[in-house]
């Protein structure tokens, strides 16, 4: 079985690579996520942040378990167990508050309830399997893997296959999980924006520019001529582990860009004005294109979208 880091809203674990998001609601405060194989749901997560410092979890996983026997029932009459430790390393999660559970119905599950100090959260992360199926190795790695934490800088986001990094003073603003096209956009204050795309299959999108010097440029601009048009562009292509890329970085430009200023008025100007970054990549090994572009009134905006840029391995 092959395994892969996947997070979401802060929270890391390690998961089989055949499980998938199959659900996804709430925000980065309070949420839920589903993941599923081939087969049936596999892994569910809950997460909601909670002002108190000492919450009862008990009482939460009294809530929870009346969310399960509402949506497990069909398979017949469900039974519950909570105190299960599954886990006996005393150092498992330290500083936090964890409550081990488990169920039996038509399938069955093992859980954690864990509150968060730091993150002030309480998170459920239940993982099912079939009754007659060997799943304590899997369930125990998964546990031993869970992290609310990770990269004090950054939070990691995965779907589908991608993964990425993003500054954690970025909030997701929105994402499109689709067949072909994803898309993660996040936001810092009013000015500050970040978008992750990944497109597919590569050479169906690139075959109506295959006639172009740069069918990768030219598609690029006419599938993002709204978005660049009132902005002048130094662009950069170049190789990079055998993927073809291209850096465009780009400032607005205005009507008074003809007219004859002072130094330093045209240097206040320039610094005021709108920065647009892209890093675009074909990946050629799995038939992708990936686009990551940065908004923002500062240089760094960049600096920004290049580290993002690194933290996407595409095979």
């Amino acid at each position: 079985m092959d395994w892969t880091l996947f997070g979401w809203a802060g929270i890391q674990l390690e998961i089989p690579t055949t499980w998938e998001i199959s659900g996804i609601s709430g925000d980065e405060k309070n949420g839920y996520l589903r993941l599923d194989d081939a087969e049936m749901p596999r892994l569910e997560l809950k997460w909601a942040k909670t002002r108190k410092k000492k919450p009862d979890l008990h009482k939460t996983l009294d809530e929870y378990f009346k969310l399960v026997r509402k949506n497990y029932k069909r398979g017949g009459n469900v039974s519950f167990r909570r105190n299960v430790d599954l886990i006996k390393d005393e150092d498992f999660l330290k500083g936090h508050t964890v409550l081990g559970f488990s169920w039996k119905g038509g399938i069955r599950a093992n859980g954690l309830i864990i509150h968060s100090p730091d993150t002030k959260r309480i998170t459920i992360v239940q993982v099912m399997g079939r009754l007659k199926e060997n799943w304590r190795p899997t369930v125990l790695r998964i546990f031993q893997s869970i992290s609310d934490q990770g990269d004090p800088k950054n939070t990691v986001w995965s779907a589908y296959g991608l993964r990425l990094a993003v500054p954690k003073n970025y909030k997701l603003e929105s994402q499109k999980l689709l067949s072909g096209y994803l898309l993660f956009a996040f936001t810092r204050g009013k000015s500050r924006k970040l978008s992750i795309e990944r497109y597919g299959p590569a050479e169906v999108l690139l075959n109506e520019f295959s006639s172009e010097p740069n069918p990768l440029e030219t598609w690029f601009r006419a599938r993002y001529a709204k978005a660049i048009r009132g902005y002048g562009f130094e662009v950069t292509p170049h190789e990079e582990h055998g993927d073809e890329r291209i850096t465009f970085v780009g400032q607005q430009t205005r009507l008074y860009d003809s007219m004859p200023f002072s130094p330093l008025l045209v240097l206040d100007k320039l610094r005021k004005r709108v920065r647009l970054t892209f890093f675009i990549w074909h990946c050629y090994h799995t038939n992708r294109i990936y686009v990551v572009q940065s908004i923002g009134r500062h240089e760094t905006s960049e600096k920004l979208a290049q580290e993002v840029a690194k933290s996407i391995h595409c095979h």
